[in-house]
């Protein structure tokens, strides 16, 4: 499965904006560390397969209690105008901080002090905005630092679009989370062969507001068979609009059965953070409850098709209204998230469920499948080949992902919220396997959605 001065704590920046009052020399690290000097022990690298909104970014991890900063060249500032801050910040562990440090001269050599951000954990923008220097200020840097706490814990963290200009020059790019046209796949380059499904949607109680419902197909981390796929649930409710930043609660089903009762319940493993830099790249920080923690940088596997980077988006009518989570009531715990993109005239299903008697398995009763085709725009019927993946590990590239069709399907629209999900497994452990399945949508319709006319 291939998932192709005032604090300021905001939405990652968009890929596409302006920077012509951006101060700083290579603020997105294109030119590697060209222009940034390293501070104290540890190491500073650049890293092109991270980066937020895009990579390359920055990535210090730190080795002793010194900390270690990365300084920028020198940058000629005026005491008598204000200034904005960011910087985008992925942290693996620890905390970090930004420093604007002035001088008075333009050679960066007389200090006069520095504005700084405080330290700081999680994911996102961080910064200052509307800030004034020193009087007397004719130059500056900006300095990024990797903090250790008072623990003991060395921080791992990468920075990317590095911010510094005169207030209201330097846009924040913030990207609204609560629109459904972030729905869909997204999954890390690095680790092909797991990934992500997200499904945005309004709350049916307060449409101004927004759901989240997401599933994380992954593995245990030993590789394996089958008996060694995990997935996950996560879920987020209340969503305002202009968020740019949102925690979920993460959770784990087992002891099911393949297409069959009984339900399972929930149970919270942990919590995460998600965020995106733009509506074709993003990421998510998780801490589960067994001691896993980590950064996973996220693409999107298909094209956008009415996401927004401007956060203004219009949803127009169209195909991509039928993609969403969908569910068998009768054997809640296991379903569906689908994305039918009409941009590229493509289906791509992710199905979680178990083994055929995994009721009493635990975790290594998990199963879960994908499914993806082309189809016809404008169609509510698709047929879609079904397909395994097995000896990964969990968010790694450490072993090779083997993915190979097993079976086929029709997905089947009769409304905005209902589907039937007809199978037949020719191949692997659930060769034999076939039956149809009553689709009901969980949540509330994509606003795009449009009901198939009668028959």
């Amino acid at each position: 499965m291939r998932m192709r001065v005032s604090l300021l704590m905001i939405g990652l920046a968009s890929a596409g904006l302006v920077q012509a009052a951006n101060l700083v020399p290579n603020p997105d690290f294109d030119a590697g560390l060209d222009g940034w000097t390293q501070i104290g022990t540890g190491n500073a690298t650049a890293d092109d397969s991270i980066g937020f909104p895009n990579p390359p970014s920055a990535h210090l991890v730190v080795d002793s209690t010194q900390g270690i900063g990365l300084e920028s060249s020198c940058m000629l500032v005026d005491d008598g105008e204000n200034y904005d801050f960011r910087m985008n910040v992925l942290p693996r562990s620890g905390e970090f901080s930004g420093q604007i440090e002035t001088f008075g001269d333009t050679e960066c050599a007389d200090a006069l002090g520095t504005v700084d951000t405080g330290s700081f954990s999680g994911l996102g923008e961080f910064g200052l905005a509307d800030f004034s220097l020193p009087d007397g200020a004719q130059s500056a840097k900006v300095l990024l630092s990797g903090n250790v706490t008072t623990d003991m814990i060395f921080p791992d963290v990468f920075f990317d679009h590095i911010q510094f200009g005169p207030t209201g020059t330097v846009p924040s790019g913030s990207i609204d989370i609560a629109q459904e046209g972030l729905s869909g796949a997204w999954y890390n380059p690095q680790t092909s062969g797991q990934g992500f499904e997200f499904v945005i949607s309004p709350n049916a109680a307060t449409p101004t507001l927004s759901d989240l419902f997401g599933s994380w197909y992954t593995y245990d981390t030993t590789a394996g068979d089958t008996d060694s796929q995990r997935w996950y649930s996560f879920q987020a409710s209340g969503i305002a609009a202009g968020a740019n930043t949102i925690s979920v609660a993460i959770y784990r089903n087992t002891d099911g059965n393949f297409d069959a009762p009984p339900a399972t319940t929930a149970q919270s493993i942990g919590s995460g953070t998600l965020t995106f830099g733009s509506c074709t790249s993003g990421a998510f920080v998780y801490s589960l409850t067994d001691g896993r923690s980590g950064s996973v940088p996220l693409q999107r596997l298909l094209p956008n098709v009415d996401c927004d980077d401007a956060g203004a988006p219009t949803n127009p009518d169209s195909d991509f209204g039928l993609s969403g989570s969908w569910y068998n009531v009768d054997t809640g715990g296991q379903g569906f998230l689908i994305e039918v993109n009409p941009s590229d005239a493509q289906v791509f299903v992710g199905w979680y469920s178990y083994a055929v008697a995994g009721e009493g398995q635990g975790e290594s009763g998990q199963r879960w499948f994908s499914a993806q085709a082309p189809y016809t725009v404008g169609s509510r019927t698709m047929e879609l080949t079904v397909y395994s993946s097995t000896g990964g590990t969990f968010d790694s590239d450490d072993t090779t992902v083997a993915t190979v069709a097993v079976g086929t399907a029709t997905l089947t629209y009769t409304s905005c919220t209902a589907a039937t999900f007809d199978y037949t497994f020719t191949a692997g452990e659930f060769a034999g396997q076939s039956g149809s399945i009553p689709l009901t949508r969980l949540g509330t319709p994509l606003s795009s959605c449009v009901d198939p006319p009668p028959a």
